[in-house]
């Protein structure tokens, strides 16, 4: 059944890869999932503090195609469906027969696939330059199925940021004993999304990273000299990319242009910043809607310089981005579903063992990193890539209710044996 459920989203996440109207058809997919979990478990799906979140959302993005300024109309829609419909589902792996440990099979070995993906099909800009001698011993590979044209470096690394942070915490570990193929597994991942993130050179991911593989080393790793190693590495790969960032080591020819580059990108990005403000002050209760800031009217009417011609696809700050998308109540419902998430996941770790200490750090660190480089760009809640984060938050469901279930038997049994003729 576990299987047919992961065949089944497997299906909806790819039919939602591209921009085509015909995927709303494909949101249909969820029935059968939902009448197997009926007739098989006798349940839709497990409560879980997200439920009222998730079903505000999308009631928001349905109003949001009748009331706001400009709509693409409900095809628009079904991504928000698919990111709900994804934790609802994987949320409930958590209960037998479980799944949340074939989940993190699969999330390492995308994350492995991803990190592949990215060191050959990214878009390399001038923020890579001191890496440049590296860059050139890759092929470079834009005519994939599914990839044409190859990525963003901006895009991709934000999907990284969810995949390599959780790799990272099962790589080191020490709250468990984790079968030597999969240590082996997180860390081809970890080393793999690692690199590509560095070749990449998107800061916002990279030092949301960072910073997010020194909470997993504090949170998964027993206090003593493997502790103390791991945090020195980090504290080395912090300083070396302050330097590539800081451009110290750039060539001589090429510096002024990084120079510009830099005090281009913090001018833009707070232009860009003041247009999606422009816009909730003009339309709190709705915002523009949704994906619509891209759009050319919206363009128009909120310029950011330099912008004229070129698509400006987001606001570079999930939040805001989140107020063109929805207005103030979108960002209201976003900001409540991450609390949730934070209160559930700090539950899990509190309260689990081993295996659920690990995945809650992981995916606690995880979406932390990936908040980090929402804060300065965005993988919206209406991209291609967001999927990923709705798996990430759907496995931190599925702990969650493992822990509390759990909880329940334990507590029962406690009670029978208190009381032997219960």
């Amino acid at each position: 059944m576990r299987s047919a459920e992961a065949l089944l989203l497997t299906a909806i996440i790819l039919a939602h890869w591209f921009p085509d109207p015909a995927r709303l058809n494909i949101i249909m997919l969820f029935l059968p999932i939902l009448l197997l979990r009926l007739a098989l478990y006798r349940r839709l799906l497990t409560r879980t503090p997200l439920d009222l979140f998730l079903l505000a959302f999308l009631i928001l993005c349905v109003l949001n195609t009748y009331t706001a300024p400009y709509t693409w109309g409900f095809y628009v829609v079904s991504r928000a469906a698919m990111g709900a419909g994804i934790a609802w589902v994987v949320g409930d792996w958590g209960r037998p027969p479980r799944a949340d440990r074939g989940f993190v099979i699969g999330w390492l070995a995308f994350g492995v696939l991803i990190g592949v993906i990215a060191l050959f099909t990214a878009q390399y800009t001038l923020k890579s330059i001191e890496l440049q001698p590296i860059l050139d011993l890759l092929p470079r590979l834009r005519d994939l199925p599914l990839i044409r044209g190859g990525f963003n470096v901006n895009e991709i690394s934000g999907a990284m940021t969810l995949l390599v942070v959780p790799a990272a915490a099962f790589a080191l570990t020490q709250q468990m004993d984790l079968p030597r193929r999969w240590r082996l597994l997180a860390w081809v991942a970890l080393l793999t999304l690692g690199f590509a993130l560095l070749l990449a050179q998107s800061r916002f991911a990279i030092f949301g990273v960072l910073a997010a593989c020194g909470m997993v080393i504090l949170g998964v790793m027993l206090p003593g000299r493997r502790r103390r190693f791991a945090l020195a590495i980090l504290l080395i790969l912090t300083a070396a990319e302050v330097i590539l960032a800081g451009n110290w080591i750039i060539p001589e020819d090429a510096s002024e242009s990084a120079l510009l580059r830099d005090e281009n990108s913090q001018i833009s990005r707070l232009n860009i910043w003041g247009s999606a403000l422009a816009i909730l002050r003009d339309h709190p209760l709705t915002g523009v809607g949704i994906n619509q800031f891209r759009a050319r009217p919206v363009r128009d009417q909120y310029p950011v310089p330099g912008y004229e011609q070129q698509v400006l696809p987001h606001a570079h700050n999930i939040l805001l981005q989140t107020g063109t998308d929805l207005g103030i109540p979108g960002m209201l419902v976003y900001t409540g579903w991450s609390a949730a998430l934070a209160l559930m996941l700090w539950r899990t770790w509190k309260r689990g063992g081993g295996w659920a200490r690990t995945g809650a750090v992981g995916a606690a660190a995880g979406l932390l990193a990936h908040l980090a480089f929402d804060s300065g760009d965005a993988i919206t809640l209406f991209d291609r890539f967001i999927f990923s984060y709705w798996l990430l938050v759907g496995f931190a469901a599925a702990l969650y209710i493992g822990v509390r279930e759990a909880g329940k038997a334990d507590g029962a049994q406690v009670a029978s044996e208190r009381h032997p003729l219960l």
